[in-house]
């Protein structure tokens, strides 16, 4: 049965959902799960809402770079330099995370686009960015 879900058996045995198929980005071979990469970039204190996508490598051919969506915390809404914002989120990650999965990209926004159950629409988010892209 095919359900776009992709999971790992833990070392008991038991299946464990960890993202979804069309979520996950492949940079240089690696996989990443933009799913445990947003529970921790979230976790930020500035910010409120994270999306990862992966968006198409211009230096290697077959592989994606890691894209954030950030919707900043009320506090940080007005913050005058959001290239020093994104530098201080991205030494932050370093620490934390594998260097293919840090953010090659943030954009800051207003608002992310949500489906009509309130789930981020990373398929909105990818049109934006090719877009953007063109």
């Amino acid at each position: 049965m095919h359900t776009g879900d992709v999971g790992i058996f833990d070392e008991d045995g038991y299946l464990r959902i960890v993202d979804r198929l069309k979520d996950m980005i492949i940079v240089g071979g690696y996989k990443v799960f933009s799913s445990k990469v947003e529970d921790i970039i979230v976790k930020h204190p500035a910010i409120e809402m994270v999306a990862l996508i992966g968006t198409p490598s211009a230096d290697r051919p077959g592989s994606e770079n890691v894209e954030a969506y950030i919707s900043l915390s009320p506090e940080y809404k007005d913050v005058e330099d959001e290239e020093h914002l994104k530098g201080e989120i991205i030494d932050w990650l370093k620490d934390k995370l594998a260097p293919y999965e840090v953010p090659k990209k943030i954009t800051f926004s207003d608002a992310l686009p949500l489906t009509i159950v309130g789930k981020i629409d990373k398929k909105e988010l990818r049109k934006k960015s090719m877009q953007e892209s063109s």
